[in-house]
């Protein structure tokens, strides 16, 4: 599944297809204000699986790590994305931290970084 990724205005718009075992069937709105920053790189490999699929490097569904709730969205944890948010609720859930894969992450890294600014 390739997760697709619209710059708007005032947020972003992230397509994460249809999750099984997540309502989240209009993907993400992200405001830019919610994104402390974003990285490229290898995950977390130690989050404790709340609710979604966990299978060797294959990450898809609601985790905890340190406290905080994290969303992984990934079936190659090379090519991810990460972004660290600030004031950013799925439903009862306060995230702080989203990792998807994509193509070309560094690139769109840097282009999204650049809307922060």
């Amino acid at each position: 599944m390739e997760r697709t990724i619209q710059l708007m205005e005032t947020h972003l718009n992230i397509d994460l297809g249809n999750p099984p075992f997540l309502k989240l069937d209009n993907g993400l709105q992200i405001p830019y204000s919610s994104i402390k920053g974003i990285t490229t790189g290898r995950p977390i490999p130690n989050a404790f699986k709340l609710y979604g699929f966990s299978f060797g490097g294959i990450r898809n569904g609601l985790f905890r790590f340190n406290g905080g709730y994290h969303l992984y969205f990934f079936n190659n944890e090379v090519d991810t994305l990460h972004f660290d948010l600030n004031n950013f609720h799925v439903g009862k859930f306060k995230i702080s931290k989203l990792i998807i894969d994509v193509k070309n992450p560094e690139e769109i890294s840097k282009t999204i970084s650049e809307r922060l600014t």
